[in-house]
């Protein structure tokens, strides 16, 4: 007898562990949270993404107008595009080297290779070699530098401040957190099986993590989007004033913002379930060591403004892993110090020999 009841309190006990073991395993939206929060925190890491452009069909009205001629070809460049972009990205001192390579699809296939190198307070991309463009020889393999430095309020006043990174990490990190927690967990996250999330085959996961938005939830996500997320998301700019200056705004443009919410809600809710159909929007997170080591999404979608012909369609599917979290990965660029301006390349193109 006092055998058995020793059996019986251990199998118990067994239970009440693996019960518990179950338990704490971290709600999907929290460990998403968590993940994304742990990755934007990290002083180094090693990205490398696919889009794959399965469906981009545009309709722009007039066809005679120019702006229209060039967006229509464009769009027929890009359909069934592959483009694939590895970076590397340190902290301190901040810095990130992408490679990004756009490939055309078609019976005279065409490969566009695209170097860049962000710092703290510029962005240097390396002018593409385009057949059809014919490049003047005075800026081949020169980087063009875009200055993201906000200059200050006075026109009369020269200083300039750098763009502060660690407060655009922090805004992001709290707009993203404001955008997922508006989001009922039953509804929209899902922790699906290996086998059934479409992860790579090399990727061991301790959680898979699914957001979808569908067309059975898609009504209740624009009416959360106006009514819940869009006020808080204003809210969270406005408490975050360091950043605005990167994202080209002022204090003042998000108060206006604030304040003519009201009168827009209607408006907004009516052109999203009107002349919007999300098809699916799906987003697969595979969590490792509590950073997020890929990252997997699929969208479709339509809009279309009928009162001026305008219809856009686009699907697309995209891969993003992360490697070497905190290990520091080797830059491959060094910044450049001969470039030209974006306005120095204008003028070369609007000059009579292109020289």
């Amino acid at each position: 007898m006092i055998k058995f009841q020793k059996l019986t309190l251990l199998l118990i006990a067994v239970t009440i562990f693996a019960i518990a073991g179950c338990s704490s395993s971290t709600p999907p939206k929290e460990a998403l949270l968590k993940a994304l929060s742990n990755n934007a925190a990290a002083d180094s890491y090693a990205i490398h993404m696919d889009v794959d452009i399965d469906d981009l069909e545009w309709t722009g009205g007039a066809t005679t107008q120019p702006n229209t001629l060039v967006a229509a070809a464009l769009v027929g460049m890009l359909k069934d595009a592959k483009i694939t972009i590895d970076g590397v990205y340190r902290k301190d001192p901040m810095q990130m080297d992408v490679d990004m390579e756009i490939v055309f699809p078609g019976d005279m296939e065409m490969k566009l290779s695209v170097p860049m190198i962000m710092t703290k307070d510029a962005l240097y991309v390396k002018l593409p070699q385009i057949p059809m463009l014919q490049l003047p020889e005075a800026i081949k393999d020169k980087y063009m530098k875009l200055d993201l430095t906000q200059a200050s309020a006075s026109a009369e006043q020269e200083n300039v401040t750098e763009m502060d990174v660690e407060a655009q990490q922090k805004l992001g990190k709290e707009a993203v957190s404001t955008l997922l927690e508006s989001f009922d967990e039953k509804t929209y996250f899902s922790e699906p099986k290996g086998a059934d999330a479409g992860l790579p085959k090399d990727m061991k996961a301790d959680q898979i993590v699914q957001f979808e938005i569908n067309d059975s939830n898609y009504v209740q996500t624009v009416e959360t989007l106006v009514n819940q997320t869009l006020p808080k998301l204003i809210d969270v700019l406005l408490a975050n004033e360091a950043a605005l200056p990167a994202l080209k705004l002022e204090k003042a443009d998000v108060e206006k913002m604030k304040s003519e919410m009201d009168a827009s809600k209607a408006k907004a809710l009516d052109m999203l379930k009107n002349d919007v159909t999300l098809d699916l929007f799906k987003a697969t997170g595979a969590i490792k060591d509590e950073y997020l080591a890929y990252l997997g999404m699929d969208l479709a979608v339509k809009v279309s403004d009928k009162e001026e012909g305008k219809k856009l369609n686009l699907g697309l599917h995209m891969n993003v892993s992360y490697t070497d979290l905190n290990k520091s990965p080797e830059l491959k660029y060094e910044v450049p110090t001969e470039t030209i301006t974006l306005e120095q390349l204008v003028q070369l193109f609007k000059s009579p020999t292109g020289m």
